[in-house]
């Protein structure tokens, strides 16, 4: 009886030229090379590389479920995403392996990230909630700014209702 192969999957995050802007924008790609699909996100507020590295892995998670893949493998040239014990976690519950590759043996998902996006703001707002699922409120507030861990940048919308503590202000 033979065992079934692994499907690997290849997730890069990349800057992309912002034109004029000043601020940096950051797109995901995810690279299936067994049906030969990419798929490219841009993320929103997003502006700081291990974070939009942690959305890729995030969104191949969320791709090998939706697809019902078996014995799957994300291959990843981000070191803290490889090592994120929370996507460590995920990933252990349900069976996908991670691993860290070379940038250099991740060209194809590196190249695919400076595309044009193939996929629709709302994927973008899908992968964020379940992001913010696995990586709750006190995880991402309880490094002080000086630490290494990436803060997600909040639209101005957001930042406007909370208090000095991040928590939502209540109308009254």
């Amino acid at each position: 009886m033979a065992q079934e192969k692994r499907r690997i999957i290849y997730v890069d995050a990349g800057q992309v030229d912002a034109g004029q802007n000043e601020n940096k924008e950051f797109q995901i790609a995810l690279f299936d090379p067994e049906i030969n699909l990419t798929s490219i996100v841009k993320l929103l507020n997003i502006d700081n590389n291990n974070i939009a590295e942690k959305y890729a892995v995030v969104n191949a998670i969320t791709y090998i479920k939706s697809k019902d893949i078996q014995r799957a493998v994300i291959l990843s040239d981000n070191q803290a995403a490889v090592v994120d014990k929370n996507i460590l976690k995920i990933c252990e519950k349900y069976k996908i392996k991670l691993s860290w590759i070379p940038r250099e043996i991740n060209l194809i998902a590196d190249k695919v990230a400076k595309l044009q996006p193939t996929k629709k703001d709302d994927t973008f707002y899908t992968i964020d909630f379940i992001y913010d699922l696995i990586f709750n409120k006190e995880e991402k507030t309880a490094q002080p700014q000086s630490q290494t861990q990436p803060q997600k940048k909040q639209s101005p919308q957001v930042a406007n209702n909370q208090d000095k503590n991040g928590n939502a202000k209540t109308k009254r």
